[in-house]
């Protein structure tokens, strides 16, 4: 069975996090638990139809692989269709369309001993970290770990309760650090943004960076793209960093633009014979190489494609190149390996040869 087939799962719980946050969990029938196992860092994409329309979103596990339960953490964003459906509007009894989990955000499949983890989250980019965390914590006696988590303000700090038990859980292990933008709190270093500036004065005061063996970074685009590029300034080796992107960029946006009218100006007119293969049966289409992507052209032709953000973040559209060139817009959500491995992400990609060949059901094996 493919793991971008949907199953409808029932919702067993929905539970205010905090004003504008919920936590979602779901009851898994016996004969899906294999399905629907987990590791540390992956994501589940969600699929219900809200005001008659199908709406797919891409939420990150936050509970532990241990703890039975298959949770995620929705944060009501501005005119977020999904998570205002999810604030308001769920309750337990509902029915939602899931995909298996996904992802490759995670902790090393070996975890060797005396490990010392430094993760970095900021807003609703907890949600992933604390599965990662609780799991490093769980996995062995001797694993250390240091949360620095960024927010506005201490009401907006999600799994708050949960840290605090993890905190006394470990006490001698683990390592909090809160760092609030728009409340004071009582030592100077604790207050503003996680940027390379922050970084700096926690470096050189309580941080050592050169004895952490591996770093995770989860939250918006600008934290990341600014803290991952400190770290390895820092001297920090590319492998030990590790991240999760929530949300596409406004420069990324400019990115897809400029690319457009490149492929306006040098592919105008040029037509493309494109087959796309998913669930076994493979659908063709033509497609203008300066037009729409693969994705969008697979569900106008109204093929029941997996996807969920269509901005190259959350990986869910991921699909091996089996034939021809495409051209991407952003390739952030792919590994290197999975893009040395021919792995496209087909709501950014475009044909530039007359025929190209995409298999979604190769997607995981990578041939």
């Amino acid at each position: 069975m493919s793991n971008a087939t949907f199953h409808s799962l029932k919702v067993a719980s929905v539970v205010p996090e905090t004003a504008d946050a919920v936590c979602l969990s779901f009851d898994v029938p016996s004969n899906l638990e294999d399905i629907f196992a987990f590791q540390a860092g992956q994501y589940l994409t969600l699929r219900a139809v809200i005001d008659d329309a199908p709406v797919t979103r891409a939420y990150s596990i936050c509970a532990s692989p241990s703890s039975g339960r298959l949770t995620v953490a929705i944060k009501r964003v501005n005119n977020g269709v999904f998570s205002n459906f999810a604030n308001k509007h769920l309750h337990s009894g509902m029915t939602l369309d899931v995909m298996a989990p996904q992802g490759n955000f995670g902790l090393p499949s070996i975890q060797a001993s005396d490990t010392n983890y430094l993760f970095i989250a900021a807003g609703s980019g907890i949600t992933p970290i604390m599965s990662m965390l609780t799991a490093a914590l769980e996995a062995d006696p001797s694993t250390r770990a240091t949360l620095l988590y960024g927010n506005q303000r201490s009401a907006s700090i999600m799994f708050r309760q949960q840290l605090s038990f993890l905190k006394n859980q470990y006490l001698q292990r683990f390592n909090w650090i809160n760092i609030l933008s728009r409340e004071s709190q009582d030592a100077p270093l604790l207050n503003g943004r996680i940027d390379n500036q922050k970084g700096a004065e926690l470096s050189r005061k309580v941080l050592d960076l050169q004895g952490f063996d591996g770093f995770f970074l989860c939250g918006p685009e600008s934290m990341i793209s600014e803290v991952s590029r400190g770290l390895r300034d820092s001297g920090i080796p590319e492998d030990k960093i590790k991240y999760e992107l929530f949300g596409s960029s406004a420069e990324d946006a400019a990115e897809r633009v400029a690319k457009h009218h490149a492929r306006a100006e040098a592919f105008s007119g040029k037509m493309c014979d494109v087959t796309l293969v998913n669930d076994g049966r493979a659908s063709q289409v033509r497609i203008a190489a300066d037009g729409e992507n693969l994705l969008d052209a697979g569900l106008n032709l109204g093929l029941d494609l997996p996807f969920a953000c269509k901005g190259g973040v959350c990986s869910t559209c991921k699909a091996l190149l089996v034939e021809g060139e495409v051209e991407m817009d952003i390739q952030r959500g792919l590994t290197t390996d999975e893009i040395a491995r021919g792995m496209i992400l087909t709501c950014q990609a475009h044909p530039i040869t007359e025929r190209v060949h995409v298999d979604f059901d190769k997607r995981w094996s990578g041939g």
